[in-house]
């Protein structure tokens, strides 16, 4: 939870100055740290089973107890815990929201420590060191950037799969770059008349056959892998998805590999974009997050997010009609962008269907 400051220390900070505010965003790190730290050790998953005393949960975790009080009594404050006469609970929002964030906790301390790298990153116009090579380098590197993959995907899947409204006679969706497959998974679960292929790096697939299995949906969906700059998709497809793709990739890149994924497609089959956009995220919480997940791509990938504009743009040049924006609840500054391969000689201008400062959320 973040550090809120209640209505003086707001008047000192924000209006008179009177205190440095920045002081909240070292507090801030702090905080994650923490709850990152409470994560490993245990701590939410043992007093998921009920309260415990300080003594009972340092035993279950196999902690010292005095650093296990150091550590609730932080937890306490910040929101994730609550102190009833000597006895500890999780509060609502850790029962609600840490079983679907899971081991993704893991994969956000990665992109924490990876900002040591940002000035050298500002400085040089890129990342330190390729995304790919320092996934590589890492012990569970692949696990934990699958694992906050994942974690998303639970957020935001049944609402994405409620959005996007699939032509009544597809049956084939093409997933690239899609890792985990939980988005295909969902995808097909809605629509039973529907297959998917996932498509990725050997490395990106690590995870994928055991969520596959886990949902009982291997029949329906399988695995292919491939490096999608290098390799063929095939074809016949009638949906494709690239979630989480656009931003890592500068515009003619962008035009390629929709270019390719439009080879896969009949005329009416459709390709769904997830990712970021620039300028779309309104409220003071929403546009911190969007403007620092733009900075996080920068320095990770050398990417960026983009207006929905030139999205639309790419669409229209590579043969899909109606490019159109999708805002999502859950994820603010994400939307999606859906274009209908168009039949030849025919063009669509750009709309927007939903937009999440209103909460529309307005069906394709």
């Amino acid at each position: 939870m973040p550090v809120i400051p209640n209505f003086i220390e707001r008047m000192a900070l924000f209006r008179l100055n009177l205190a440095p505010a920045v002081m909240l965003d070292f507090l801030g790190a702090l905080a994650f740290r923490a709850v990152a730290s409470a994560w490993r050790l245990g701590v939410f998953e043992a007093l998921s089973a009920g309260p415990l005393t300080a003594t009972e949960l340092a035993r279950r975790i196999g902690a010292d107890e005095r650093g296990t009080v150091a550590l609730l009594d932080a937890l306490e404050t910040l929101g994730y815990v609550k102190n009833r006469h000597g006895l500890y609970a999780a509060t609502a929002m850790v029962a609600k929201w840490l079983p679907l964030l899971g081991d993704g906790i893991g994969f956000c301390e990665m992109l924490v420590e990876r900002f040591q790298d940002l000035d050298e990153s500002v400085r040089r116009g890129g990342p330190v060191i390729d995304a790919r090579e320092w996934l590589d380098r890492r012990p569970d590197g692949w696990r934990e950037f699958q694992a906050g993959m994942v974690a998303l995907a639970r957020i935001t899947a049944d609402e994405i799969v409620g959005k996007v409204k699939l032509p009544a006679d597809a049956r084939s969706l093409l997933d690239v770059g899609g890792g985990h497959g939980l988005y295909s998974i969902k995808f097909c679960q809605r629509n039973p008349q529907l297959s998917a292929t996932v498509f990725d790096l050997p490395e990106g697939l690590e995870v994928t056959q055991a969520t596959i299995a886990a949902e009982g949906m291997g029949g329906r969906v399988s695995v292919q892998a491939g490096d999608f700059w290098i390799d063929d998709f095939g074809s016949g497809y009638d949906v494709a998805l690239l979630f989480n793709i656009i931003h890592a990739n500068l515009p003619a890149k962008n035009v390629e590999l929709l270019q390719k994924v439009a080879g896969t497609l009949g005329s009416g089959g459709l390709v769904v974009i997830l990712d970021q956009l620039a300028g779309e995220a309104r409220g003071g919480t929403s546009r911190a997050f969007a403007a620092l997940m733009g900075l996080n791509l920068f320095n990770l990938t050398g990417g960026q997010a983009y207006e929905f504009r030139e999205i639309a743009g790419w669409l229209v040049e590579t043969g899909f009609a109606s490019p159109r924006r999708i805002g999502l609840l859950k994820s603010p500054g994400t939307s999606l962008v859906v274009g209908t391969r168009a039949a030849a000689g025919t063009s669509g201008q750009a709309e927007e269907t939903s937009d999440e400062r209103t909460g529309s959320g307005l069906r394709q």
